[in-house]
């Protein structure tokens, strides 16, 4: 009982945490200025989208960030919000991704894609909340333009 407590407490901590700049990111999602400030011309982004990633380089514990996740015709990009600028967290040309999977658990799904050793998982979000029917919009549109797909890595996360 005790260690359940403190699992949710912690994952109570960590969404208060992540949840500071929500808000921003939000507002950052359909911001062009910045969106061109962090190197991606507006016109260009065929996808923008609000997220919560994190990209693991080796069997280190997640640790998630809300993002920007924004798809060009040729690359992938996730963006952190920090004092009002969007730094890339990831930027990987399409013909770079050594796969993609799409994850589920229960009613929830996440994006997993795989880059040499190093595994990114993400969550778009709607309406403040994990939105599978985006995940899968996001999953199916990487296999159309020549990611391969993998197949999925236990759950990444909370």
């Amino acid at each position: 009982m005790r260690n359940a407590i403190l699992g949710i407490s912690l994952l109570l901590a960590s969404g208060l945490a992540l949840g500071s700049s929500y808000r921003e990111v939000t507002q950052a999602v359909g911001d062009d200025a910045m969106l061109a400030s962090a190197g991606v011309t507006p016109a260009d982004a065929r996808l923008r989208k609000q997220c919560k990633a994190a990209v693991l380089d080796s069997d280190d514990l997640p640790v998630f960030f809300n993002c920007v996740y924004v798809q060009t015709d040729k690359s992938l990009n996730l963006f952190s919000l920090e004092d009002g600028y969007l730094m890339s967290e990831l930027q990987i040309s399409l013909p770079n991704i050594d796969g993609v999977a799409l994850q589920r658990m229960g009613r929830w799904s996440q994006v997993q894609i795989w880059s040499g050793d190093r595994v990114t998982a993400l969550y778009i979000h709607g309406n403040g909340w994990i939105d599978p029917e985006q995940n899968a919009e996001v999953y199916r549109w990487l296999l159309e333009h020549g990611a391969r797909e993998h197949a999925p890595h236990p759950w990444i996360g909370p």
